[in-house]
This record gives C-alpha cells, sequence and structure tokens, in this order.
C-alpha cells in the first residue's frame, strides 16, 4: 500500500474540513513509491476528529508529542498522523512546516477521489521544488522551531535523493548544536532510517559536514586526529567512516561500479549467493552499520605508543563495545538491536585471531568462534572485511583479497563433527555421577570441554566422553587445590 492507494475505510471519515498535508501530498507529485500508507491530516478540533476517527477505523488514537498537538492513528499497513489546524486557517499551518516540498495541502475529500492537480494549495514554488528534487526551508526559523529537522532533511536525502540547498545547508551548520533539544526517541527514529538507507556513505558525510554527527554521537569526534600508524592509514574518525562506506559495497546485491570496488565484491560474490549468508546480512543490517560507525570509539581512550612510534590500543573492543551501549541506550535504540552492537564491537577483531599467521584455523579456535558468536558469525565475518579494507586501503589489499575472502569463507563453512543438536554426550548428571563432583561450576566446564572434544572430532562416543569427564575433574581438583 502506498500514500496513493489509501485504505478503503477512509472514505468512511468526515472530511469536511480535513487536509492532507505533508509528505503523502509530496509522493503523489514525486511520483514516489513508499511501499506504506502515512499520510498527515490537519483539521481543527484534532483531538475530538482523531479519536472518533480511532473509533471508526478501530485504532486507537494516541497523542505522541508534547510540543504540537499530534494524534497518531496506528493501522496494520501504515499510520495517520492528526494535526490540529490553527484557527482553522491552512494558510497558518503551511507556514510552520519545514519544507516546501511538505507545504502543500488538498481537501481531504478530493484527495481520496484523486482530485489532486487543481484543489494543491501550494504556497511556497513546493511543486517546482519537487521537479528539482529539491530542498528548500519554509521559513529561516524552520529549524529552531523544530531542531529535528536537520535529521529528516539528511533522512530524506539518504532515502529519496532529496538534495537541500545551499541556505539550509548553511542553517544546519548554524542550528546544529540545537539537535539534542528534540527527544532521543524522534533523534533514534530518523538516525535508524538514515543508517539503514542506501546512500548511508552519503547520509555520513552529510551529517559531518553539518556538525551534526559529532553531536549525535559524541564519540566519534573523540577520533579525531587520533594517529594509529602505522597499521592505519587514517585517524580513528575517518577510519571509522570509511569502514561504513566498505560494508555498504560489501553487502549490497549489486556490484558497485567503481572498478577496484567491483573487483572486490566479486570475491565475495559467491557467499553472497548462499541464502543463509544473505538473510543473516539482511536481518543483521542495522547493528552491523552501526557498529561498523562505533567499532572503534573505545580507541582514543587506550591508545599508548611505542619508543618506535608504533600504536597500540590494547583493550579497545570491550571498551568500545561499553561506550556504544552507553550512547545507543540514551538514543533509545531498542534493547536487542544495542546488544548485537555490543557482541560485534567487542569481538570485531576476532575472525582475524582465529589462526596463527600463514595457517588455517584449527576446528578448536572454529568451534570456539562459532559457540562466542552463534547467529552473529556472518555479519562479524563482514565487520572484519570492511574493517580491513579501511585499515589499509583498496589498493594495498587487492593482490590480497582472495586470502580474506578464503579466510571467511572456511570460517563460515566449517561445521562441528557432531552437531549439538543431536543432544550432548553427557549432561550435568552424567557428569557428576562419572566423576564424583556434587553441582557447581567445575561441572559445567568439564561440560563445555566434553562439548567442544565431540564437536571437533576428539571423542566419538559416550564412553570417550565418560573418559575425558573423569580425567579433566582431576585434572580441575588439582588445579584448584595446588
Amino acid at each position: 500500500m502506498t500514500t496513493t492507494d489509501p485504505p478503503a475505510a477512509l472514505h468512511a471519515l468526515e472530511a469536511d474540513g480535513v487536509w492532507v498535508v505533508g509528505g503523502a501530498v509530496r509522493d503523489v507529485f514525486a511520483g514516489d513509491n513508499s511501499g506504506r500508507f502515512d499520510i498527515d491530516l490537519a483539521v481543527a478540533g484534532a483531538n475530538a476528529w482523531a479519536h472518533q476517527a480511532g473509533e471508526t477505523l478501530e485504532a486507537p488514537a494516541v497523542k505522541i508529542s508534547a510540543r504540537f498537538d499530534i494524534w497518531r492513528i496506528l493501522l496494520p499497513d501504515g499510520q495517520i498522523d492528526v494535526w490540529e489546524l490553527p484557527d482553522n486557517d491552512i494558510m497558518r499551518d503551511m507556514r510552520r512546516r519545514d519544507f516546501t516540498i511538505n507545504a502543500m495541502a488538498v481537501p481531504l475529500d478530493y484527495f481520496l477521489r484523486g482530485q489532486i492537480h487543481a484543489t494543491v494549495i501550494d504556497p511556497f514554488g513546493g511543486r517546482d521544488d519537487i521537479d528539482r528534487r529539491l530542498l528548500r526551508l519554509v521559513s529561516d526559523n524552520a529549524l529552531r522551531d523544530d531542531p529535528l529537522r536537520m535529521l529528516r532533511a539528511v533522512r530524506l536525502e539518504a532515502e529519496r535523493a532529496w538534495r537541500p540547498d545551499a541556505a539550509l545547508r548553511s542553517a544546519m551548520k548554524r542550528d546544529a548544536g540545537l539537535i539534542n533539544n528534540s527527544a532521543a526517541e524522534r533523534q533514534s527514529e530518523e538516525l535508524q532510517r538514515i543508517i539503514l538507507s542506501n546512500r548511508l556513505p552519503w547520509a555520513l558525510r552529510r551529517l559531518e559536514q553539518s556538525g551534526l554527527l559529532d553531536r549525535i554521537l559524541p564519540e566519534l569526534a573523540l577520533g579525531r586526529g587520533v594517529d594509529q600508524r602505522p597499521v592505519h592509514r587514517r585517524d580513528v574518525f575517518w577510519h571509522q567512516v570509511d569502514a561504513v562506506r566498505w560494508i555498504t559495497r560489501l553487502t549490497s546485491p549489486t556490484p558497485p561500479r567503481a572498478t577496484r570496488a567491483s573487483a572486490i565484491w566479486q570475491e565475495l560474490e559467491p557467499l553472497l549467493s548462499v541464502p543463509d549468508i544473505r538473510d543473516s546480512l539482511d536481518e543483521w543490517r542495522l547493528p552491523l552499520r552501526l557498529a561498523m560507525l562505533l567499532h572503534d570509539i573505545g580507541k582514543p581512550e587506550t591508545r599508548t605508543v611505542d619508543a618506535d612510534g608504533s600504536t597500540h590500543f590494547f583493550g579497545h573492543s570491550e571498551l568500545g563495545a561499553e561506550m556504544a551501549s552507553r550512547r545507543l541506550t540514551e538514543l533509545r535504540v531498542p534493547s536487542k538491536t544495542i546488544r548485537q552492537v555490543e557482541l560485534l564491537i567487542e569481538h570485531h577483531l576476532r575472525p582475524g585471531q582465529v589462526n596463527s599467521p600463514g595457517k588455517p584455523p584449527t576446528n578448536r579456535a572454529l568451534h570456539r568462534f562459532h559457540t562466542a558468536l552463534g547467529d552473529a558469525a556472518v555479519p562479524l565475518c563482514w565487520l572484519f572485511l570492511a574493517d580491513s579494507l579501511a585499515t589499509a586501503g583498496p589498493e594495498a589489499l587487492l593482490p590480497r583479497w582472495r586470502g580474506y575472502a578464503a579466510h571467511v569463507a572456511r570460517i563460515l563453512a566449517w561445521q562441528p563433527k557432531r552437531p549439538s543438536e543431536t543432544g550432548r554426550m553427557l549432561d550435568g548428571h552424567a557428569i557428576m555421577q562419572a566423576t564424583g563432583l556434587e553441582p557447581g561450576p567445575l561441572v559445567g566446564e568439564i561440560r563445555a570441554k566434553i562439548d567442544e572434544a565431540a564437536a571437533i572430532g576428539e571423542i566419538a562416543g559416550v564412553d570417550d566422553a565418560r573418559e575425558l569427564a573423569t580425567r579433566l575433574a582431576r585434572e580441575l581438583r588439582a588445579s584448584t587445590t595446588a
């Protein structure tokens, strides 16, 4: 369903004095198909009208803003936002809008009949700006009236390729410091949509140029000018931005246009064609991109320098995971997403550490990798690839890139000799029977070691498992009493 295909139930609503405003009108003239019904209505007495409409549509109307009189009616496949129309004056409503392309209005009954072009009110030239795909402010105070509009501008550019004009870009730089006056929930909603957009690298550059990025994610700003030579070619801040550019390319469903990037992508194409891998990357799209952007925010605080000038960042993964969790919690990002981001950041070095230099990873190392990561294994491997490209640059890495792709393929192709789905050889009760141990952490340690030995093929049956349990119990007892 799109904004040009409203639910049939809308025809049952009282339409006298009700105006369709904002994005629904814009999308009709722009020919944009958002894939979701989303409409803004303006009406005098919005509270009473919204609740009556909610009863008709069998969906409650809920007030969603402390600053503005707006009620939202959530439908199974979209939503209706109902705005209070001040003094029943549609022109006054248009003057308080953000961008000219959103400052157009059509009476609801005409909108539902498709009679839009002849009845539209367009006081600020929004239709001309639509033809030019241009974002232009209705007034110079529009961003100060609602600072979240700065993020909305970036999101519209990222999702729909609308281009802010010079005056809007200048106003965003001027007013960037006001962004945190807007509610964290509203910031989070816009930021997540930006992160998920296909034009994310472009959007990040706009956020950085305007000064918004440093204010929304101040931990990123700490990395400006933090040198990490000789391994990295860029400072911590620009390395993370570059890594986002690469993760966007490496997860693309089609080859990038740039020749070098396309050659890099093609080495991963066999893996990307595996349904489980592609599904995992799609499912982890948001946490993977957030983790990519924030994966090194722990570096500035952990930086040390050797006598020869080499830099080290011991513990930056663990610290970065904690910092990312705090920031995303403040931004009201869903807790599941935060946990996923934490996991990826904490382990982002791990794909490069599962084997000794020049040697393939062992079964034991691969078992521990998959045990620790679970369904995060695929996105973590892609994070590792993008991180490596951002570290060395494609020119330096391209001659060795086939080896990187093969390394990831080996990690993801590994399967345990005895899948855990078949059940443990020995459960905790059986271990206590075999060893005489009382319930406690030692039983858990032995169980984990038996599971590992079964997964990598070191033991083949229950008798082997009992023998291993007995030996491990003896060794663990000795170590605890030494």
